[in-house]
């Protein structure tokens, strides 16, 4: 399908979170909701001309968002005491959801299939036990479904119907497992979770280690994609039979993309993969292909730092990404109503301790500062003050973990939040 020229991406006037959106679920092409790394649940009506802020949980990081319709949803959260969230109300009001199994203890994927039948998946730790979770109650109970032998790691889950579906992630063969040990799975089950099959079991041995599957797309019922996430190289797995089997293609542009977590196509041809971009998660790289995966473009343009796409191609073309902010893909031009782009900045790097700068308005409340690393399992708790004093302060870390460890030099999110607001920041350490 030839698409217009006129077609393009640019932001919404989504805020810009300095980690990122991780997530973004429409339910038409202008409803639409998004989560991010200040811990808010963002809602638009018109299409991301303005969003409101709906909620904002100052020590949980949002992972994921699904609607069944413009009233029901839920979002799930890599805090584990704080897992998943529901709304009844189109998110004028969320609930926790507190009847959930122990595994998995981070919500990394949700799949809303109906407003009774919703599945997730995670966690995207290998030291920890992966899992699929799933209602058929519309959440008043759960049912947990144990899949240790089957990943270390799980991150993204689909489900075409209520017992059709897919989650992917990673295998290790080691004890003890990183992230270095695991090849990329796709699992796939026609019984509701009750059984599973690996569907790139015959591309083990040819697989590299050290990859894993992080967001898996469907464009129509034969035609798929998952995205490989690898620090240093980048690939996707296309399927042309409904996702019984797969092949997986290099994404060859000449920036080298790397790191790669969102895919999204457009039509079975033309689509687009971003993430990290690169080893040291600094890149924001992002990738064209016009001809189903074989060869690839550079296309920064089309935004930075993505980790979804959602598509809809009724009553016309409209498309999401979120990434360091939400883009919108369409045939109108971005005129007054949409924000200028922003220029990337540099990830700056800190000596320890760190040294984090806040400011406080008059009669701010609930300082609260934590620190993350990159995918976002909690580090340290840093500062927490009912009543700061107002004007700009200084909080030092130093470098250390709750538990007492060194954190590892590398790259952390720490998030400042008071009552009034919260804002996250990407930070190198040496």
């Amino acid at each position: 399908m030839a698409l217009p020229s006129q077609y393009h991406w640019h932001r919404t006037n989504a805020p810009v979170a300095s980690s990122r959106t991780d997530d973004v679920f429409f339910i038409d092409p202008n409803v639409g909701w998004a989560v991010n790394s200040n811990g808010q649940v963002l809602k638009t009506t018109d299409g991301g001309g303005h969003w409101d802020q709906q909620l904002r949980l100052p020590n949980a990081y949002l992972r994921c968002i699904g609607f069944a319709n413009a009233q029901t949803g839920w979002f799930g959260t890599l805090t584990a005491n704080q897992l998943l969230w529901s709304t009844k109300d189109g998110g004028a009001a969320w609930k926790q959801v507190t009847n959930i199994p122990a595994v998995p203890n981070a919500i990394c994927g949700l799949s809303v299939v109906s407003e009774s039948i919703i599945y997730a998946s995670g966690t995207n730790y290998p030291n920890r036990p992966a899992g699929v979770i799933k209602t058929v109650d519309g959440g008043q109970s759960w049912t947990p479904i144990d899949m240790r032998n089957y990943a270390n790691l799980l991150v993204d889950i689909f489900f075409k119907d209520a017992l059709h579906g897919w989650v992917v992630g990673g295998k290790a063969d080691v004890p003890n497992p990183s992230r270095d040990d695991v090849h990329a799975v796709v699992l796939y089950t026609a019984d509701g979770g009750k059984s599973w099959i690996d569907t790139i079991a015959n591309l083990t041995p040819t697989l590299p280690k050290g990859e894993w599957g992080w967001k898996i797309f469907f464009v129509n019922d034969s035609i798929g994609y998952v995205s490989l996430e690898n620090f240093s190289a980048g690939a996707i797995l296309k399927t042309t039979d409904g996702g019984q089997s797969w092949t997986r293609h290099v994404v060859n542009d000449p920036q080298h993309n790397a790191n790669l977590e969102g895919v999204g196509f457009v039509d079975e041809d033309h689509g687009w993969v971003g993430g990290w971009g690169t080893p040291d998660f600094s890149g924001g790289y992002s990738s064209e292909t016009r001809d189903g995966g074989d060869d690839w473009t550079d296309a920064n343009n089309i935004g930075r730092f993505l980790n979804r796409f959602r598509f809809f191609h009724q009553p016309k073309l409209v498309g999401y990404a979120s990434g360091d902010t939400v883009y919108k893909y369409d045939d109108t031009a971005p005129g007054a109503l949409f924000a200028a782009a922003a220029a990337t900045k540099a990830v700056p790097a800190i000596t320890r301790p760190v040294k984090i700068p806040y400011s406080i308005a008059a009669g701010g409340r609930n300082l609260r500062i934590d620190v993350w690393d990159r995918f976002g399992e909690h580090v340290a708790h840093v500062l927490e003050e009912a009543n700061p004093s107002a004007g700009a302060g200084t909080a030092s870390w130093d470098g250390k973990t709750d538990a007492g460890t060194e954190a590892p030099a590398g790259f952390y999110i720490y998030r400042v939040s008071t009552a009034q607001g919260a804002e996250s920041r990407i930070i190198r350490i040496l």
